[in-house]
């Protein structure tokens, strides 16, 4: 067994809002390990993530940090890097649609309005990571939109609207996102569409 921390604690990028990922590298599902804590994968996975290249993989190869070894090995660390991220078109297409439908979405009905936007920040800040990662410089952070280049222009505090709606759908934490809120990120839906299709283009 392998237990692994990653993601924002590894960063740095500690606030109010933040989790603290864990990582547990298993031989099966079943175990002790309660799945609302912690990510649990198999050792079996763990290796078919690394021979696809795939997105996780490069993201734990590259942040995780080890805290307990039943057996005084680094599993992670033996599997050396992951192969060639070559899924990026997929991941961006998948993103983009994402976006699109949750914003689509949000824009025709004030219901689930926390989830949508919530969808809208993780299609967002996905797209933004596995862009980067396909051009050769990652950008695993929260704020990865605001981070590559070029960045999402779009207001500050509109973004932060954005976390928000993910941290209140996923952990019940933070502010009530008010109506005129939900006006603003309607408003730069336009902008966001835009930056997604520049980004593209650099491919």
């Amino acid at each position: 067994m392998h237990i692994y921390i990653f993601g924002s604690v590894c960063r740095g990028e500690v606030d109010l809002g933040s989790d603290v990922d864990l990582l547990a590298c298993v031989p099966c599902r079943e175990g002790q390990f309660d799945p609302n804590v912690y990510s649990i994968y198999t050792y079996d996975k763990l290796k078919k993530l690394w021979q696809d290249g795939s997105a996780f993989a490069w993201h734990l190869h590259l942040e995780s940090k080890l805290v307990f070894s039943s057996d005084g090995t680094n599993f992670l660390k033996s599997l050396g890097s992951p192969n060639e991220y070559v899924s990026g078109d997929a991941d961006c297409q998948k993103f983009n649609r994402l976006f699109e439908t949750s914003s689509n979405e949000l824009g025709a009905s004030e219901k689930n309005y926390v989830f949508n936007i919530s969808c809208m920040f993780l299609a967002i800040r996905n797209f933004a990571t596995c862009h980067s990662l396909q051009k050769g410089q990652p950008v695993f952070s929260r704020n990865s939109p605001m981070l590559v280049n070029p960045p999402l222009d779009i207001d500050p505090s509109i973004f932060s609207i954005l976390v928000r709606a993910r941290l209140l759908s996923t952990r019940g934490y933070g502010e009530v996102i008010e109506n005129f809120e939900v006006a603003r990120v309607l408003k730069a839906t336009k902008n966001i569409a835009a930056w997604m299709h520049d980004l593209r283009k650099q491919k």
